[in-house]
């Protein structure tokens, strides 16, 4: 018996080194239980009022799983996951963090099942050696700190639930070809793994439609589309035909246009050529955050990257194309000798396919790494560990993965408990990117939380500073001015003219957004509920600004809001809101506005037919909920 024999041969290690990597999971990320709601958070859970359910209504499910406006296909499985935990625990950020770290610790069982096969697949027979390399790769990827974004950050358990179909679609699809390979059926598992688990994790996110590139690149690299008899497999060729490239031409055809159009990237501070100048470089420092993590640059605000506006003008994007390219090419001349390492470093690349090409996305975010660190930890396990049989070699590589791997599980502990609570998290946050606007900004909003809005208060006065620093950062936008005004007027201290100003002169020279959308839309709010006094001729500029650029919907949904209740002038507030339903026929909200105001103006024949047309729009009866309530509402209007 051989040395690695007497060392990880026996049967229960496996299952004790699976249980205690889970173990593993937990307690290193447990410290960012109480890190609360952050970021997108907000507008896709907090603020989402359909997904807050709390009877068993089937309709008012429906309304919740398609809840969301981040994709086209709106992820309704992760939506309903929320809603779930929602309708048991409430608006409570612990429970979901929590659920957040159970499915990664599932994946990373499933990255070993998966890691596991791909040993297998390469001809390796040693079953012992194999599961000891699958346990250490799946070590390093549940323990990587890029992977963190994945878990604490609640809202992208979108990226970690449609991952878990990932890999249980790329194992289903190894075992597969495994058994096609040995003469035996097959297909079942293939299409249980690309049809089935791909499109149950696109129902998740949009990141799981790579899921038949990531098998292709181990069909070339491993299997080679070879049958049982070593021929050439011609279904197989049509099935990846059928699966992978007549959908990626469709999906090109569809999104290439609309990326080039000029209007694409008008929300941006840079062009598509800036975009795809600047990838390059943000692939390295993906690779180098994933390999050798630094507390200092990992963060969830990278909105202060800069961008490369020319080749050779800094930052320059050619020493990290140079790189790259040798990368590829490495992986590539080792093609036969390591496959793995070919392996890793293609689903590295094909992992971004998405997400660092022409797709008018922002440049960078740590949680797109979610599968492109398997690769990783992939290809490095397989530098590490010898391809012979040679104990020593092997003992040294493992050695070296686990100090890596208790490495990885430091930092991520660490990093970890930067969320321990707000306060904390927005502190670091902002240190690591002092000329971030939305780190520098979430810093000011914790503050104002905590002061309460009390005049006088230590708080209050750390609030108004971080706001007035906020406002300084170049490129940001009117959440400074929006905050500092909610501040004054709610803490009884006077409005500042040069807030107006400056959130005036934003609004009317850059694009209208998410943030600039949500401050007007806090304005009006605060100004509805007697909470701030903000004159009127100043509201108006700041609509009149905002409204130059073109008719946003959302902003005009603000204004008519305001034009009703602060203006008092009801006719301007129901041909802004027919104008609006006119715009976007399929928001329900928008409809539900009209229809109270037709009720309120008496106008109940014309109301009726706007709770028809609310019915019908909804998809599956998911409007059926409003359209009741608004019925309701109109015959209590009659009766009166």
């Amino acid at each position: 018996m051989t040395d690695i024999h007497r060392r990880y041969g026996r049967p229960y290690l496996v299952p004790l080194g699976l249980s205690l990597l889970v173990l593993a999971v937990f307690t290193i990320y447990l410290p960012g239980l109480r890190g609360g709601f952050v970021f997108d958070d907000y507008p896709n859970i907090v603020l989402n009022r359909a997904l807050h359910v709390t009877s068993l209504e089937w309709r008012d499910w429906i309304a919740a799983v398609f809840s969301s406006n981040a994709g086209r296909l709106q992820r309704p499985l992760a939506m309903l996951t929320f809603a779930a935990q929602h309708y048991f625990t409430g608006l409570d950020p612990e429970p979901m963090k929590l659920a957040n770290i159970a499915i990664h610790a599932v994946n990373a069982l499933l990255v070993f099942g998966l890691c596991r096969a791909l040993l297998r697949a390469t001809g390796a027979d040693d079953s012992t050696r194999i599961s000891a390399s699958a346990l250490i790769m799946a070590s390093l990827w549940a323990l990587m700190p890029i992977n963190l974004m994945g878990v604490l950050f609640i809202v992208q358990r979108m990226e970690s639930l449609s991952h878990l179909f990932v890999f249980a679609g790329l194992w289903l699809y190894i075992e597969g070809r495994e058994r096609q390979r040995q003469g035996r059926s097959g297909w079942w598992h293939v299409f249980a793994g690309m049809v089935g688990c791909g499109a149950l994790g696109a129902l998740c996110k949009e990141s799981a439609v790579l899921l038949p590139l990531y098998s292709l690149a181990v069909e070339i690299l491993l299997f080679r589309f070879r049958a049982a008899d070593g021929t050439r497999d011609r279904k197989l060729l049509l099935f990846y035909v059928v699966t992978l490239f007549l959908p990626a031409i469709a999906a090109i055809a569809w999104l290439l246009p609309k990326a080039m159009a000029p209007e694409a990237y008008a929300r941006r501070d840079f062009d598509l050529g800036d975009r795809l100048l600047t990838q390059p470089r943000v692939l390295l420092d993906y690779l180098r955050w994933t390999v050798a993590p630094n507390l200092s640059e990992l963060s969830l605000f990278h909105d202060d990257y800069p961008a490369s506006r020319a080749p050779f003008s800094p930052p320059s994007p050619l020493p990290a194309m140079a790189l790259l390219v040798a990368l590829a090419f490495a992986a590539f001349r080792w093609r036969f000798r390591r496959p793995l390492f070919g392996l890793g470093v293609a689903w590295f690349f094909a992992a971004q396919a998405l997400t660092a090409t022409f797709i008018p996305l922002e440049l960078v975010f740590e949680h797109r790494n979610y599968f492109a660190s398997v690769g990783v930890a992939i290809a490095l396990v397989d530098l590490l560990l010898p391809r012979t049989a040679d104990a020593n070699r092997f003992r040294i590589g493992m050695s070296i993965a686990a100090m890596m791997a208790l490495f990885y599980a430091g930092m991520t502990f660490l990093r970890a408990n930067e969320w321990r609570n707000p306060l904390a998290f927005a502190y670091t946050e902002a240190a690591k990117h002092p000329t971030s606007p939305r780190a520098t900004y979430h810093l000011a909003q914790v503050f104002v939380i905590l002061s309460k809005q009390q005049k006088g208060s230590p708080l209050t006065d750390a609030a108004f500073a971080a706001l007035e620093n906020a406002r300084k950062v170049p490129g940001s936008g009117i959440l400074p001015e929006q905050g500092l005004l909610l501040l004054a007027a709610q803490s009884g201290q006077p409005l500042k003219d040069e807030w107006w100003t400056q959130m005036i002169e934003k609004l009317r020279s850059r694009p209208i957004g998410p943030q600039e959308r949500g401050a007007l839309a806090s304005l009006n709010d605060c100004a509805i509920a007697h909470r701030c006094q903000f004159p009127p001729g100043q509201m108006l500029a700041v609509f009149e600004a905002a409204l130059s650029r073109g008719d946003d919907i959302e902003v005009l949904n603000v204004y008519g809001n305001y034009a009703l209740n602060i203006l008092h002038d009801p006719d301007l507030a129901e041909a802004i809101a027919r104008d609006i339903c006119r715009r976007a026929p399929g928001n329900p909200q928008y409809r539900e506005n009209l229809i109270r105001l037709l009720i309120a103006f008496g106008k109940y024949d014309e109301a009726s037919a706007q709770i028809s047309l609310l019915r019908a729009s909804g998809r599956f009866g998911s409007n059926e909920t409003r359209a009741d309530a608004m019925q309701e509402r109109l015959d209590r209007a009659k009766t009166r």
